[in-house]
């Protein structure tokens, strides 16, 4: 599960981990510094504080705050590749796509993909399920070998129509001695648009 984001109450803006970061080491530094001031007024003056425990301890707030803002840096960093991909991929925003994924989307009551079998096979199963794993449809597939095509029109094995939306898909393909024909799916699917989720 995602972590949820924090919110700066003045800007309205998320507040970055490295900006979180920030404000944490800056509260134990306050309370460092208060320490330290209160040990030195009350220090024995024929026994004084050795400098060498506090100076050391102020060189890794130092260093903490060194790190804290390469992270910041990094995050920048990625902040603008995330934008020039989204903008590298806008592209394709009404067009139509092939990849090979495992997942088909069912847009307007249809879904459109093909399969490739090595070798001929004796039996092919197509099972497309949703995203809780129920099994919406199973069907007998084309069984020669070569590139088939497969339109789902978005109805389940009681023949209630399934609201749009990704769908799991599998084919397996076993030849005459029951071992398994090796198969290439290609999802076919219309960009509609272009979402960056957690970076």
């Amino acid at each position: 599960m995602a972590e949820a984001a924090t919110i700066d109450p003045v800007s309205g803006a998320p507040i970055t981990k490295s900006e979180k970061s920030k404000h944490a080491l800056a509260a134990d530094l306050d309370s460092f510094l208060l320490l330290l001031t209160t040990q030195l007024k009350n220090q024995d003056p024929l026994s004084p504080l050795d400098p060498t425990d506090f100076t050391g301890q102020l060189v890794q707030f130092a260093s903490v705050e060194q790190q804290i803002t390469s992270n910041a840096n990094l995050e920048k960093l990625v902040e603008v590749q995330n934008l020039a991909l989204a903008s590298s991929i806008i592209g394709f925003v009404g067009t139509d796509v092939e990849a090979e994924i495992g997942q088909v989307p069912l847009q307007n009551h249809t879904a459109q993909f093909s399969y490739d079998l090595a070798s001929n096979a004796q039996n092919v199963i197509i099972t497309i399920s949703d995203d809780k794993g129920n099994v919406m449809l199973t069907k007998a597939g084309e069984r020669a070998a070569g590139k088939h095509e497969f339109v789902w029109d978005g109805k389940d094995g009681n023949d209630i129509l399934q609201p749009d939306g990704g769908y799991a898909v599998s084919v397996t393909a076993v030849d005459f001695e029951s071992k398994a024909v090796n198969s290439k799916l290609i999802v076919r699917g219309h960009v509609s648009g272009v979402s960056m989720d957690n970076g």
